[in-house]
């Protein structure tokens, strides 16, 4: 792709998108000083450890950086704006929080790991399939950008509320939630973001975050379930395979 039209796509993403906002100055700064402190009282009132603290703040601190994925398969070749938040200050309590949702996450009845994992439940269900009976999969456009941050946090803070042993105190990995998507900031050829709704794509605050939102959606919504005796199969193909195309 000509790097011209490369810039000027990424750029219309950026600002024909109500999901991020230019912002005039670079907060990594400020962020850095926040989540130090953030840790500092979590292990001060004994809810994460001293090695724990040091991990969550040993970051260099940069902001995230904006790179596109052109999407071939359609008309123009769009672009799927991916943030490298690598050395972001909030990148890893995004790690802490996503670790305390995959076992959730994992437990979803719709949950697939992978298309050998899919195979295999396929095989657990008997066949022929009953007359009438639809195999479908859904999909999200711009999944982790499009997910309602309101929303997402009831979720999560069910699913939290749910662990059989919280290494983490429910409320204090909200809070490093909260501070991960609220500190979301960008960059990309001299200009700066901040991402005003859902998470971003590349973050390590997604999979299982997103999963977890989608699980709770799936559950209101669909009248979800998976028979081993094959009488019925409603199948939507959500957790580890749900794509953001």
């Amino acid at each position: 792709m000509d790097t011209k039209d490369y810039r000027s796509k990424l750029q219309a993403e950026m600002t024909d998108n109500a999901t991020y906002m230019e912002v005039n100055e670079d907060r990594t700064k400020t962020i850095e000083k926040k989540v130090k402190k953030m840790a500092d009282d979590m292990c001060k009132k004994g809810s994460i450890s001293k090695d724990l603290k040091g991990y969550l703040t040993s970051s260099v601190g940069t902001s995230g950086k904006l790179q596109g994925n052109p999407k071939l398969h359609k008309t123009g070749v769009p672009l799927r704006t991916i943030v490298n938040g690598r050395n972001h200050p909030t990148e890893k309590m995004a790690e802490i929080v996503e670790m305390e949702l995959r076992a959730h996450v994992t437990s979803l009845p719709s949950y697939i790991k992978d298309t050998t994992d899919f195979l295999r439940k396929l095989e657990n269900i008997k066949q022929p399939l009953p007359a009438g009976t639809i195999l479908f999969c859904l999909d999200v456009k711009a999944l982790y950008p499009s997910v309602p941050r309101a929303e997402a946090r009831d979720a999560v803070a069910r699913a939290l509320n749910q662990r059989a042993n919280p290494s983490i105190p429910t409320e204090d990995v909200l809070n490093m939630m909260d501070t991960v998507l609220e500190n979301n900031t960008i960059s990309f050829d001299g200009r700066k973001f901040t991402q005003t709704e859902g998470t971003a794509i590349g973050s390590r605050l997604g999979m299982n975050y997103a999963s977890t939102y989608l699980g709770s959606w799936e559950s209101q919504q669909i009248n979800f379930r998976l028979s081993i005796s094959g009488m019925l199969m409603t199948f939507g193909a959500f957790g580890f395979t749900v794509s953001s195309r």
